[in-house]
């Protein structure tokens, strides 16, 4: 397309790019002309033939997409999510990587570190960088800035592993919402348990997420050592959390023999009804609403997770998903773009409305959709992440999946064995070499 078509030319882009306060090379080449056209490779866990909520949307997103662009051709390429940042950064050695990957947030310092996603400030529209990223939320923008560089594009700035609860369990010991102290919890998971049903549900074998942290970080974001992301795991605030998981097993809120659970284990066997609470990942919700079996689904609520002295309920922001250009793209264009698509308002009301998540843009939450009753949801877990208690990881945090795998390890001893608590944890140190 020719300068004189798109009535910019290379003079008045670069203008408006250091009206933005950019230097000249960073402009974007669609707002250089190239309109979007040809095939771009997506990587995420979804599948755009997908059923879940969160799947058809993504597919509508495609399609108008397509529609608006012709000529374009969105390729998704599911990938097992476990695997998707350790395959992304070999298929950018190997050369063969695709447009755009889906990341989880704690391993985007290991795609960082080995130059295997290109600066945004270099790519988006000058458009898009003045209204949609001040749009986003400031938490999450800004963990995706290394070195001064905004290497993605938070996604769902839903809180990640959080406690699902069933409103008509816990009115049989008449609560409304569970406790937000530990100590005040485990009474009442204790007495939700009852026949084949268990108070809370914990998965003990996921190397994408571990309970043992997520009850730790009742303790706040202080259990992290900001430069190594670590834990001190043979410390007072992990040997405390360590006695929470053994009084939930000594008071049978907690099986003792589910030592084996995937999150998609913890999934099913809510639904079917065996748990009153649960861990669970919060853009499930829908999904767990659907399937629910062995309950009424509207029955299904979410909470912050409890807290240890007096200190805010805790929710941990991540792992969440975030999305990133290949520096490699044979087609940037059009990366770019579909990119944007993910984040326009449009979309982000989709995802709250068709998929029950925290739209992406805070301006859409002015949308009379959020006045609906079908935006509880939603609106409960925007206040989850407005709460004092609420942080992300740190920015780095090395072996992420090694963490969990290690924790998980300690959390079956914890639950399983009558090993001292001291011993279990100074092994999982040991493990990790911290």
């Amino acid at each position: 397309m020719t300068e004189k078509k798109t009535g910019l030319t290379r003079r008045h882009a670069l203008a408006g790019a250091a009206g933005l306060g950019l230097a000249a090379p960073f402009v974007n080449r669609t707002a250089l002309g190239q309109t979007p056209s040809g095939q771009i490779r997506v990587w995420t866990f979804m599948s755009a033939a997908g059923s879940s909520p969160r799947e058809k949307v993504l597919k509508s997103i495609i399609d108008d997409f397509q529609a608006k662009h012709p000529g374009t051709t969105v390729v998704v390429e599911s990938q097992p999510f476990q695997e998707l940042e350790t395959r992304y950064v070999a298929a950018i050695a190997q050369r063969r990587a695709p447009d755009l990957i889906w990341m989880r947030d704690t391993f985007l310092s290991l795609v960082v570190d080995r130059n295997a996603l290109a600066n945004l400030d270099e790519e988006l529209t000058p458009e898009f960088r003045r209204d949609a990223i001040p749009d986003l939320f400031e938490a999450f923008a800004r963990k995706s800035m290394f070195a001064g560089k905004r290497v993605s594009l938070p996604l769902w700035p839903s809180p990640a592993q959080i406690v699902f609860y069933r409103r008509d369990a816990l009115r049989e010991i008449g609560l409304t919402a569970p406790p937000l102290e530990w100590p005040k919890f485990i009474d009442a998971a204790a007495s939700l348990t009852k026949g084949p049903r268990f108070g809370f549900g914990l998965p003990t074998s996921d190397n994408s997420v571990s309970a043992f942290l997520n009850i730790m970080t009742g303790f706040g974001p202080g259990i992290f050592d900001e430069a190594t992301g670590r834990i001190d795991l043979t410390g007072a605030q992990a040997l405390e959390t360590a006695e929470v998981v053994r009084q939930l097993v000594s008071r049978k809120a907690v099986s003792n023999t589910l030592l084996n659970a995937m999150g998609d284990d913890i999934q099913d066997q809510f639904a079917a009804g065996r748990f009153a609470m649960a861990q669970a990942f919060a853009p499930r919700f829908q999904q767990f609403q659907q399937i629910a079996a062995g309950y009424d689904g509207k029955e299904l609520a979410v909470s912050a997770w409890p807290s240890f002295g007096g200190r805010p309920p805790a929710v941990l922001l991540g792992p969440y998903w975030t999305v990133g250009l290949s520096p490699q793209s044979q087609n940037k264009a059009t990366a770019v773009a579909f990119l944007e698509a993910l984040y326009s308002r449009d979309a982000s009301l989709r995802w709250a409305r068709d998929a029950g998540l925290v739209p992406d843009r805070r301006s859409v939450l002015a949308d009379p959709f959020f006045q609906r009753p079908e935006a509880a949801v939603s609106n409960e877990f925007q206040k989850l992440l407005a709460g004092q208690g609420a942080f992300t990881f740190p920015q780095r945090i090395s072996d992420i999946t090694r963490i969990f795998t290690t924790l998980n390890i300690a959390l079956q001893k914890l639950i399983g064995t009558d090993a001292p608590s001291r011993t279990i944890l100074t092994e999982a140190k040991a493990t990790l070499g911290w």
